[in-house]
Formats: structure tokens, C-alpha cells, sequence
């Protein structure tokens, strides 16, 4: 192997190690600075330090529960005269009813406290450990409220109150047969029952979304500076084994103007804020593999505003907790209306396209701005193509690593005749720096001359290996992070997406920072060996061709099990590519001949060798 190849292994040991630094969070992270809240803003911290004083006028009182009496008037601290007597602080007046929802793919609940999603339950797939994969964080409250402040000056979250409803207890709907049920609510102000807010949804047999109405009659009467928010408060659950992984892809989004803004609450003593103004496609927060949208159907966005913190676990683990809210305008004083889609969805590459609303933007990858290209454009769809015919991934991968060897085949060649050329021309370079040792300027002269005589490019063995690297990188971020290759079984690998661990050490590897073994990372190094030692042909560089493979193998321990497949697959394919080269043209070892010195020829310089002249056989 010439020096430029193992300059670009080199190169690609030395990538792959800051991506693994940089991707483990061990680098510096850039603080973000917050905006200046809006006049919204301001009244949720007053309702923040009003909520304080309630909390201190409890523990005031010893071993006794509120008084009714004193529950009003927190409310009224709270919420004002206008809505208190809808709270939900009183359950013996307003019980909880909740209604289930079912179609072939999903699972619903909703609930009259707040109008709003209690539960949601995806059926074809599960979490890590084969429990009902639910995505709605219920214990930190139920999702879909609005926020606006009302004439008094509070900020009005209707999670709080309680909706009217005319459905029975835990009724349960079928929507395979009755997919044109709606279910609605009603919330109207105490002694004006034209007045209030209805929330109106409606639901589909076969998809994982929903639509809902909100209708606001008089909306004069209620709500300040016509302005309200429709928002999610709670991230969606965790549903992977390793938090570490699933918050790597953890983020809040909002699309606005054909550019995705991105919020990554990735330090846990940050608390992340941004508040955006303007015409706004939709909002988003994902997880490792499922993702929540509100996208606003009939009108845009005025606005998003999204938050979010990160939230240190045990055992090392760590959550991002994030909340999203499109902002929106009323138009009419006396009866206005916005209907938004809501998604809550596997990332299917296929499912997000089908909107045509750019929410593919959100599968993001690390050097996203390389990666997604090859990703979105060339990987998934081969990927996605193979698989209509092949239903198994680990072949799909297999026939994805030959089908790039094929591409790649001309480049590799180029290499193997670039590398054979070297080789038969290192006497000659060898000579020259020893005649010019004492100048090396000159002898990089005569070199390159040497090449250009030959036609010869020195980077050419370096160019296939170069090109793979983002192919590399894009083929890690989508075996990390798509749904298709989630919990997808192939030989002894349980998930491709995964590493494929055969065994636990009790202790961690120094710089590297794993503690468990991948069999395939090992098949990946050993092919790696292989292949350098038919490629060798300098032997002061033997070394490397040890160093090299064990460095990347102990870097693949911790990486996808599809990565390495494909890699372990694109090596045993270039072995066999490179014996049958091999086998069908011997390489010929130049004839070294000794040629007189310039010393007999009255010079007085060294003596040097010349290679014989090149076999006519090409």
C-alpha cells in the first residue's frame, strides 16, 4: 500500500474519531441565547410566581387539606372569575370521562379534563422490551390545550378546565366501522352559553393522524390581544433501551418559510428558548424513531414558540423534555376558527414525504448538510426499491454494499493500477531522494515529473476510500436512526440498527469508551487485514497494516450492526475482486538492475539503481 492510501485510512481512523467525540457530547457545546419574551411570555412567569404563592400557602397549613373555600380562590388567583368554576379541582362536580378510539393501527384515549389526548398507542410496533409502544407522557399531563390570556390579564391554559362532553364513560369507538365519528367539546363561560370554545375532532380509519377544529364564539369576550397558542406541553415517551442513543436524535422544530428551525436542548444547565414571529408550516418534536406534528390546514402559523431541557436520569441516563406551540391570530371578534393535522407517526421517510409539507426535513443526520443528500436521495430510495423485492434488510444490505462495489468498481480499479504503477516505480523514486537527499525541493521536483511522464495521480489510491467516507456517514445515520431497520432480525443479529454485542467487559476501553464486543466489527477488521496485506507493497509500512484494522474495529463496537454488515460485505467483495486480479495478472516484481556510478564516471556521487525496463505484457 502506497503512502497516500494509508494516509487516507489515516484520514478516515482520525474522521471517524472526533464524529464519535463530537456525537457522544464530549465536545463543547454552543449556548444558545434566548429571545425576549413577548408580553404572553411574561404572563406565564407571573402565573409561574403566582402558582409559587399558592405552593407556600399550602405547607402553611399542617396535616389539613384546602378548604373549598380556599380552592376557589386559588383559582380566581389563577384563572380569574371567568373560568374558575370549570376547573377540575373539583372532581365530585366534574368526573373525568374517557373516551377510547381505535382503528387497525393505532389506539386513542381523550378526556373531558382539558379536552385534549390522554393516550396513544401505536399497535404495530413496541417498545424496547415488547411492552404497547404509548407516546403520550399522560403523567405529566394530557397534550392539545390552548394558552391565551384572558380579559382579566391570566394566562389561561385549558388543560385545567373541564370540557363538556355527551358521550357515556369509557365508550368505545371502532373506526374501521365508523370512521366518520367526531368527537367534540365544549367549554362556554359561566352564565353565557353562546360564548366559549369548541374543540371538534375528527379521525381516519387507516393513518396515524387526526384533525381538529378549534371554534371560538365571541372570542372578544374572553381572550386578549386575539392571540391564543395551540401547544404540547410533554415530549413523547421514551421507547429504546439506551436513552444516551435516543436523545442524540432528540429535537423540537418549526418550519417556517422553507427553512427548518432546530432547538437541542443538549445541556442539562441550559434551559433552551426560542420564540419565532411569521408564517409558520408547521411544529414538530421528535425521538429516535417517532415524531409529533401540528401542522395548521386551512391558514399558517403566526408563529412558533418552542422550549426545552435536558433532564439527568439514573444510571446515567439523560431525557430531553421539550414543548412546542404554533401561535395564532383571530381574525373575527365574534366567531373565528382554525383547524390543524395532527401526526404522531413512525419516521418513515415514505410517510413524511406523502405530505409534500417538508417533513422529511426532520430526519436529520449528523454533517447533515453532506449526508442527506446521499441519504434522502440515494440510500433510502435504493434501499426502500430492494426491499419491495427482498423482504429481509440484512440481504437488502448485503445487495446494497455489492450494488456500490459495482459503482464504485472503476474508481477501485483505477486504484489497484495506480497502487501497481507505484510500486514498480518505487526503485526509481528511492534512487532520486537518495541522489537527492540533500535537496529535497529537487527531488519532489523529479518525482512529480516522474509521475506526470507516467501518468500517474498520487492520490488516486486514496480517491474510492475518500469517496466512501460520507456514503459511510450516511449509511451510519440511517441504520441509527430509520424505523425500517428498527428491531429488523437478520442471522444472530436481533436488531440491525444496534450493535450486535456478543459480550459485556467489565471495564471501558481508554479513548475509545466501549465496553462490549461486536462480532461483526471483528469480521469487519479482519477482512480489513486481508485486504491490506494483498495490497501491500512498501514493507516499511507493515505496521499499519495491523494498526489500521484494529483501530476501526474497536471504533465499530459501538456503531449499527447494519453499518458493519455492509462494511464487512463491501471488504469480502474487494477480496474477491482483488484475488481475481490477482489470480488473472501476477503482479511483476521489477527487476532491479546496478548501473554504474556517477563516482567511475569522474562525479562524485553515489551510486544508484534503476529499475529494468516494463515487460511489454500490460
Amino acid at each position: 500500500m502506497d503512502k497516500r492510501s494509508v494516509f487516507g485510512f489515516v484520514l478516515i481512523g482520525i474522521v471517524l474519531m472526533v464524529w464519535l467525540y463530537w456525537n457522544s457530547g464530549n465536545q463543547q457545546k454552543v449556548i444558545q441565547q434566548n429571545r425576549a419574551a413577548d408580553s404572553l411570555l411574561r404572563s406565564e412567569q407571573k402565573l409561574k410566581d403566582n402558582q409559587e404563592s399558592l405552593r407556600k400557602i399550602d405547607t402553611t397549613i399542617s396535616g389539613k387539606q384546602l378548604t373549598d373555600s380556599l380552592k376557589t380562590d386559588s383559582l380566581v388567583i389563577k384563572y380569574g372569575n371567568l373560568f374558575y368554576t370549570k376547573s377540575r379541582e373539583y372532581p365530585s362536580v366534574n368526573p373525568e370521562k374517557i373516551i377510547i378510539l381505535e382503528n387497525d393501527i393505532v389506539k386513542m384515549e381523550f378526556t373531558n379534563y382539558g379536552g385534549s389526548l390522554r393516550e396513544y398507542t401505536i399497535k404495530n410496533y413496541t417498545t424496547w422490551d415488547n411492552k404497547p409502544l404509548q407516546l403520550v407522557d399522560w403523567k405529566a399531563g394530557k397534550e392539545l390545550h390552548l394558552l391565551f390570556t384572558s380579559k382579566e390579564g391570566r394566562l389561561i391554559n385549558t388543560k385545567d378546565l373541564v370540557f363538556n362532553s355527551d358521550y357515556p364513560e369509557w365508550k368505545k369507538v371502532d373506526l374501521n366501522t365508523d370512521n366518520s365519528f367526531k368527537l367534540e367539546y365544549s367549554l362556554s363561560l359561566p352564565g353565557d352559553s353562546l360564548t366559549g370554545i369548541k374543540k371538534i375532532y375528527t379521525f381516519y380509519k387507516d393513518k396515524y393522524e387526526f384533525d381538529v377544529e378549534y371554534k371560538f364564539s365571541q372570542p372578544v369576550k374572553f381572550i386578549s390581544d386575539n392571540k391564543y397558542q395551540v401547544v404540547w406541553e410533554s415530549s413523547l415517551n421514551m421507547t429504546e433501551y439506551r436513552s444516551d442513543q435516543e436523545i442524540t436524535y432528540s429535537e423540537a422544530f418549526a418550519h417556517m418559510g422553507g427553512e427548518l428551525e432546530t432547538l437541542d436542548a443538549s445541556d442539562e444547565k441550559e434551559t433552551y428558548k426560542e420564540d419565532f414571529n411569521g408564517n409558520t408550516d408547521y411544529v414538530s418534536l421528535r425521538t429516535k424513531y417517532f415524531g409529533l406534528f401540528i401542522i395548521p390546514n386551512d391558514m399558517k402559523g403566526d408563529g412558533a414558540y418552542l422550549s426545552g431541557f435536558k433532564e439527568l436520569l439514573k444510571d446515567k441516563g439523560a431525557r430531553e423534555n421539550y414543548s412546542i406551540a404554533v401561535k395564532m391570530n383571530l381574525k373575527d371578534d365574534n366567531s373565528d376558527k382554525s383547524t390543524f393535522k395532527i401526526l404522531l407517526t413512525p419516521l418513515d421517510y415514505s410517510i413524511l414525504k406523502s405530505y409534500s409539507l417538508e417533513l422529511e426535513k426532520t430526519l436529520r443526520f449528523s454533517l447533515d448538510f453532506i449526508v442527506r443528500p446521499i441519504a434522502q436521495y440515494v440510500i433510502l430510495p435504493v434501499f426502500l426499491l430492494i426491499h419491495t423485492v427482498i423482504p429481509s434488510w440484512g440481504l437488502v444490505i448485503i445487495i446494497f454494499a455489492l450494488l456500490m462495489k459495482i459503482v464504485l468498481n472503476p474508481l477501485t480499479k483505477s486504484q489497484m493500477n495506480s497502487m501497481k504503477k507505484m510500486a514498480q516505480l518505487n526503485p526509481k523514486i528511492n534512487s532520486i531522494r537518495e541522489k537527492y537527499k540533500d535537496d529535497p525541493v529537487k527531488a519532489n521536483q523529479q518525482i512529480m515529473k516522474i509521475y506526470k511522464e507516467e501518468k500517474i495521480n498520487p492520490a488516486g489510491g486514496c480517491l474510492p476510500m475518500l469517496i466512501q467516507l460520507p456514503i459511510l456517514y450516511a449509511l451510519f445515520g440511517v441504520f441509527n436512526s430509520t424505523i425500517e431497520l428498527r428491531h429488523a432480525s437478520f442471522l444472530w443479529i436481533s436488531d440491525l440498527s444496534s450493535p450486535d454485542v456478543i459480550a459485556k467487559l467489565p471495564f471501558k476501553i481508554p479513548i475509545f469508551g466501549i465496553d462490549q464486543i461486536s462480532l461483526l466489527a471483528i469480521l469487519m477488521g479482519v477482512t480489513m487485514f486481508l485486504q491490506q496485506k494483498m495490497t501491500m507493497t512498501d514493507p516499511k509500512q507493515k505496521a499499519l497494516v495491523y494498526i489500521m484494522p484494529v483501530m476501526l474495529t474497536l471504533l465499530f463496537f459501538s456503531f449499527p450492526a447494519g453499518l458493519n454488515l455492509y462494511y464487512f460485505m463491501f471488504n469480502l467483495f474487494s477480496i474477491a475482486q482483488q484475488w481475481y486480479t490477482n489470480k488473472k495478472n501476477p503482479p511483476e516484481k521489477p527487476e532491479v538492475l546496478s548501473v554504474k556510478s556517477d563516482q567511475q564516471n569522474g562525479k562524485n556521487t553515489k551510486p544508484r539503481q534503476i529499475p529494468a525496463q516494463k515487460s511489454k505484457r500490460s
